[in-house]
Formats: C-alpha cells, structure tokens, sequence
C-alpha cells in the first residue's frame, strides 16, 4: 500500500497545482450557476427558483465533466514521462489506471463539496437541508463513476484526444437528456420518455424527489444502478488497459 500510496499522492498533487483544472472544479461551477440562475431569475416558481433548479443541475454536469480530468491525469502528454517509472517499476500494472481514478475522484469531491458550500451560503440553494447528506452520498457516487468514465475511455481508444472528444459528445448529449440545461416536460411525453435514457435524467429526478418531496422511492435503484456501472467501467478499464500504450 505504501508504493500506491506514493503514486496516489504524485497523482494528487498534479492535479492541485493545476491552475486550471482548480479554476473548472471551484470557480467555473459557482459562475455557471450564478450566470444561468440570474438569466432565468423569472421563469420558476417562488419554491424552487432558478439558483435551486441550476445549482443542482449545473452541479451534476460538472460532475459528470469530471470525467475529462481523470482522463487527462491518466493520459496528458506532459506527465507521461514521469508515468513511464511507473510502468518498469515492480507495481501491479492496475495502480497506474486506479490512483488516477482515486486521485481524480478526491481532487474533484473536494472541489466540487466546496462549491456545494458556497452555492448554499452565498445564492441560498437548497440542497436537501436535512437530507442533505443523501443528496451528496448520489453525487459522490456519481463522482466516482465519473472518474472511472474518463479512464475508461483512454484505455478503450488508446488517445487522450480521442477519449476527450467522445466524452464531450456523450456527456452533452445525456445532460440535454437529463434536462440539466432546460426542462423537457414542455416538449412532449415522447420526449420525456426519450430522456429516460440517459442516467443523468434517473439522477436528476431522484435528486429532485429526495430534496423537494421527501421521496426516496428512486433513491436505492439509483444508487445500485451507479455502483453497478462503476464496477463495470472499473473492470473495463482492466481488460483494455496496456503498457505498451504508454510507451
């Protein structure tokens, strides 16, 4: 544990004195949400408005966007030599891909836990109050599936490029889906049938049942479902997962 527990913390340390990926996890989500919040200030109801709606949807984008760093931890040209010790050194292969999971995981749940807190203080968004904390176990879980996501498709198309690009297209597409950006129930029952492809729309409707009914009705099937795919992309990411890609 000591040798992952070095490469772990390399990983980490990378990414915190990233500038930029500091900015996109804590800076970038709080204006998202203040701009969108502000521009759609009259277009919901006094109960929930716009800062309630966009705080949390804008939050489980970014979340999801997540994905992007995981992959460029795991395949950024820059630290790619470093990672080369790594690869000749007597480790099992699987705590290259795994610390950049883990890592990216930590790194983002600080970041993104720190928004959560700001949103809530500074715009008044409403995140569960006393069930709070279910709110936040979905949205790490979804950090953590995520994280596994961006790896996952680095080891599958072998380019960080390559992984970024797909993942951009997969990750909009499911948070139009989802409804983050706007709602869909204006659209039609086809349309909103459509949604429920995407696993962004189980996350969004569970998330908002749990924070403004009381409803725990989709909370375990959520929950289980997240844990199933991340333990899918976790054993992708060890059947497709060679050194010599590395190299």
């Amino acid at each position: 544990m000591y040798r992952f527990s070095q490469i772990f913390k390399r990983d980490f340390l990378n990414l915190i004195f990233n500038p930029m990926w500091v900015f996109n996890g804590t800076l970038f989500p709080f204006l998202l949400v203040l701009v969108l919040g502000f521009l759609s200030s009259g277009s919901y109801e006094i109960s929930v408005t716009a800062y309630d709606y966009y705080g949390v949807s804008m939050m489980i984008y970014v979340i999801f966007n997540s994905a992007t760093i995981s992959s460029n931890s795991f395949m950024e040209e820059k630290i790619k030599q470093g990672n080369m010790r790594i690869i000749y050194s007597p480790v099992p292969k699987s705590f290259m891909y795994t610390s950049k999971i883990l890592a990216s995981f930590v790194f983002s749940s600080i970041c993104h836990l720190l928004v959560i807190i700001v949103l809530h203080l500074s715009l008044n968004v409403n995140f569960g109050g006393t069930n709070v904390l279910f709110v936040i176990l979905v949205l790490l879980l979804f950090e953590f599936l995520a994280s596994i996501l961006g790896v996952m498709f680095c080891c599958i198309f072998k380019s960080e490029n390559t992984a970024n690009q797909i993942l951009s297209i997969v990750i909009n597409i499911s948070a139009v889906l989802g409804g983050l950006f706007f709602q869909l129930g204006g659209f039609g029952k086809n349309v909103e049938n459509i949604s429920y492809i995407s696993p962004v729309k189980w996350i969004v409707t569970d998330i908002f049942k749990v924070i403004y009914d009381k409803d725990f009705s989709y909370y375990l099937p959520t929950v289980i479902i997240i844990i199933v795919l991340s333990i899918a992309a976790l054993f992708l990411c060890g059947k497709f997962y060679r050194t010599e890609d590395y190299i």
